[in-house]
């Protein structure tokens, strides 16, 4: 994603920070329930608590699959610098060194982080909530409001934007709410992202939508290993290199 707050380069914004709190509290409370959950209530979470964990193909595969998104965070990133390239400020202790470490830092940190947390935890913890929250809402009825959105409007809509990809996921076999439990966990995901303007909001979601894919066809480890990339080549390559060429009295 395109970062407004970096070690190459600041704009001014508290609410990134803020939402990272919350992703780190919700995952941690995840943790505690998920597995509690998959004891009292066994059929509510059709997924072994390591599933997603299980890698599949080789790292490079990984890095041949996410190189479509490396491509596309290189374009995003430099029409985003393009369009605040008058505000841009870079520390005055900026250095190629302490950009290379820093980057390869906060890359790990969100790529680790993140992926855990949106792809598994609250993924997984999403699963069992949706279903009580369907049944609160008429489902005891036999019309849960829930089912009957993800199936007749959200989860049609995000299927056509995503190209059928993630068609199996979305209705999937084992339960709408599995296709609705990953469409709000990366609605959360997407949500972190609002400090960046629309921009940032539309690119976020379509990327949680892809590590999604990754996750679900090669395993939460080639998820993070793709993000971390991503927000690497984003922090110590594209941005550096584009204030060197557009603002070179400020590196």
């Amino acid at each position: 994603m395109f970062f407004r707050n970096s070690f190459v380069f600041s704009l001014s914004s508290d609410d990134d920070e803020s939402s990272g709190k919350n992703y780190i509290v919700s995952a941690i409370v995840a943790l505690i329930m998920v597995p509690l959950i998959m004891w009292i209530w066994p059929e509510a979470i059709p997924l072994g608590f390591w599933d997603l964990w299980i890698p599949k193909g080789s790292v490079l595969t990984w890095l041949y699959v996410g190189l479509p998104v490396f491509i596309w965070g290189a374009v995003i990133t430099i029409i985003n610098l393009t369009m605040v390239s008058d505000r841009v400020r870079v520390p005055r202790s900026a250095t190629p060194g302490k950009v290379f470490v820093g980057s390869a830092l906060v890359s790990a940190w969100a790529g680790i982080t993140e992926e855990i947390a949106f792809r598994w935890l609250i993924f997984l913890l999403a699963v069992a909530t949706v279903q009580f929250g369907n049944f609160l809402f008429f489902g005891f009825l036999g019309f849960g409001v829930a089912e009957w959105f993800h199936m007749n409007v959200w989860g049609p809509l995000v299927d056509w934007t995503t190209f059928g990809y993630l068609t199996k996921h979305i209705f999937s076999e084992t339960g709408w709410y599995v296709g609705a439990a990953m469409l709000y966990s990366n609605a959360f995901f997407r949500d972190g992202y609002k400090y960046q303007g629309l921009m940032g909001v539309i690119n976020s979601w379509f990327i949680g939508m892809f590590l999604f894919w990754v996750t679900f066809n090669y395993g939460l480890p080639a998820a993070i290993l793709i993000h971390f990339l991503y927000d690497f080549l984003l922090m110590s390559v594209i941005s550096p290199i584009y204030i060197m060429i557009r603002r070179p009295a400020h590196w």
